[in-house]
């Protein structure tokens, strides 16, 4: 479906030209005498887009800082024409990451009261009792997609490869981790600071461990956004966004117990994919450096200390 026939089929009032605000997927600025709205897709990944929409109003009710389904366009979200559910967020306005110490530890609380929130609602969102676990079958066209690109810019995968190996041979199902409605991409470019960070997409939520969640946080925080540096965080800065989350959450020892395997698990799952589909990234100096830092992950640097 064509951005006018999304547009035509939610009630507008006299909109205006429609703005992309996103290369991959169509995410469009709409005004109208009403205001100023983001049209996008819902409900593709992993919840219905309605289940998704009761859990954002209700984080809203406890002022939490999300987005939220706009009310007078009910019903919203709403399946069009081509089979999928479209949802209009207001736009917000505000500054993108920049990786300064006020912002990492903003977005930790955000998270933490995000994961904090003890609500009916979640029990709506997709389910995924434990961290995803992924098999040989699995990794290995994404690994051997990111070995190419990686011998592309001149880099060695061979590293990579043990790695990635040596991690899966070791994975494990944890069960038995506290469960949380979790937007299951929690990361800068899915962030806008006015000044307070507002999470303006929420499309991938689901209910499970909130240390998987957590954890990749902390893998993808700095994918696919300019302002934000070419690396994952550093171990300080990885820190100030634990120290400010842990104001909400105080993980069990369960959780701490199982931090370093769940950290792995969910770079088999989110870092290796990524590093095998992303060539927009590796055609990116910047990316590209996250990307190689991505590679060369190393779980020790990001303990749990609290």
């Amino acid at each position: 479906m064509d951005g006018a026939a999304s547009i035509a089929a939610f009630p507008f009032d006299h909109p205006g030209k429609p703005v992309s605000l996103y290369d991959y997927a169509p995410v469009l600025r709409v005004r109208d005498r009403r205001g100023d709205w983001v049209l996008k897709r819902t409900g593709l990944v992993h919840s219905g887009g309605e289940a998704i929409g009761r859990w954002l109003a209700a984080l809203q009710d406890l002022s939490v800082d999300v987005v939220a389904p706009v009310a007078h366009f009910h019903p919203n979200p709403r399946r069009l024409d081509d089979g999928k559910e479209w949802v209009v967020y207001p736009f917000v306005s505000g500054t993108a990451y920049h990786a300064t110490e006020a912002e990492i530890a903003d977005a930790g609380r955000l998270l933490g009261r995000m994961h904090a929130a003890d609500l009916p609602e979640i029990s709506g969102l997709a389910t995924y009792a434990e961290p995803v676990l992924r098999d040989a079958r699995w990794i290995e066209p994404h690994l051997a997609s990111a070995e190419d690109a990686m011998a592309a810019v001149g880099a060695d995968g061979r590293s990579l490869r043990a790695v990635t190996l040596a991690r899966l041979a070791g994975a494990r199902p944890i069960q038995g981790l506290p469960l949380a409605g979790c937007s299951f991409d929690f990361k800068a470019s899915n962030l806008v600071f006015s000044p307070k960070p507002i999470l303006v997409d929420p499309d991938h939520a689901a209910r499970m461990p909130r240390l998987y969640d957590l954890a990749v946080a902390l893998i993808l925080f700095h994918c696919d956004l300019p302002t934000a540096p070419g690396r994952l965080w550093t171990e300080a800065e990885w820190r100030m966004f634990l120290r400010a989350y842990a104001e909400h959450v105080v993980l069990n020892d369960a959780e701490r117990a199982s931090w370093q395997t769940v950290l792995e698990l969910a770079w088999l799952d989110q870092g290796v994919w990524l590093l095998g589909n992303w060539p927009e990234g590796w055609g990116n100096t910047k990316d590209r450096a996250y990307l190689l830092d991505l590679s060369a992950f190393d779980p020790a640097i990001f303990p749990i200390f609290l």
